[in-house]
């Protein structure tokens, strides 16, 4: 096994003080230069990881875009509908015609539920890996957590929608024959569609409708700004990172 050895100075001669000092700065610097070097791939590692994130966030916002206006369009044409349901008046309810239509917009805008879901794939990365430390431009990252909050309150409003709209479903099950729903749209003022004349209950049902119409339109208003903030956002993420 070869061995390297320090060249051998004459006999008798002493290693001079300042060839200590330059073999140590030698040293020093071949360290010094290798923590540079590291400390570079890891940052230029980091921007392209950075970089990724970003257009990600960028497409995932795209798509957010999309679903937002698509679920504001439809919540617009179910409020119609709904609003137009809780105007029929409870007291010509008798009127086979009246209770056709009520039964009609029963079942077209109050049985569809139209639910925002954000596409969440970058968001979660940044999440649980810990991607939010390499977000470096100002702003960029409190922007992004904005997003991910309103995103949190959106979900409960849903949440309370949804519930509202489960209740009245379960209740119109008392007041309608939900059963007859294909004969309806065979011939419709043929039978009676409601079950119950029951005031209390078809009272409970108006109430209901017209809580779903408040909760929708408190829903659809925050999916309208946050439709706002997605394009915003997006300008924003581009022109930070410099992306066409």
């Amino acid at each position: 096994m070869e061995v390297h050895h320090h060249p051998e100075l004459p006999h008798g001669e002493k290693k001079r003080f300042k060839e200590y000092i330059l073999e140590f700065l030698m040293i020093f610097l071949a360290v010094t230069m290798g923590f540079i070097a590291e400390n570079i791939r890891e940052h230029i590692s980091d921007n392209s990881k950075e970089n990724e994130y970003i257009a990600g966030m960028i497409k995932d916002l795209s798509i957010d875009t999309a679903n937002l206006t698509f679920t504001i369009n439809r919540n617009h044409k179910q409020l119609l509908g709904i609003d137009t349901l809780t105007g029929i008046s409870k007291d010509k309810l008798s009127d086979l015609k009246v209770q056709d239509s009520l039964y009609q917009y029963t079942t077209t805008y109050l049985f569809n539920e139209n639910e925002f879901k954000n596409d969440d794939v970058t968001l979660s990365q940044l999440r649980n890996s810990g991607g939010y430390r390499l977000i470096r431009h100002e702003g960029v990252a409190d922007s992004l957590e904005s997003y991910e909050k309103s995103i949190q309150f959106i979900n409960e409003q849903q949440n309370y929608y949804a519930t509202s709209v489960n209740k009245t479903i379960e209740l119109s099950g008392s007041i309608f024959d939900l059963n007859n729903y294909r004969n309806f749209h065979h011939s419709p003022s043929s039978t009676p569609m409601l079950i119950s004349n029951n005031k209390d209950l078809i009272n409970d049902f108006y109430n209901k409708c017209f809580l779903i119409s408040v909760s929708l339109k408190g829903y659809n208003m925050m999916l309208e700004h946050q439709l706002k903030y997605s394009a915003k956002l997006i300008s924003f993420l581009k022109q930070e990172y410099d992306i066409e």
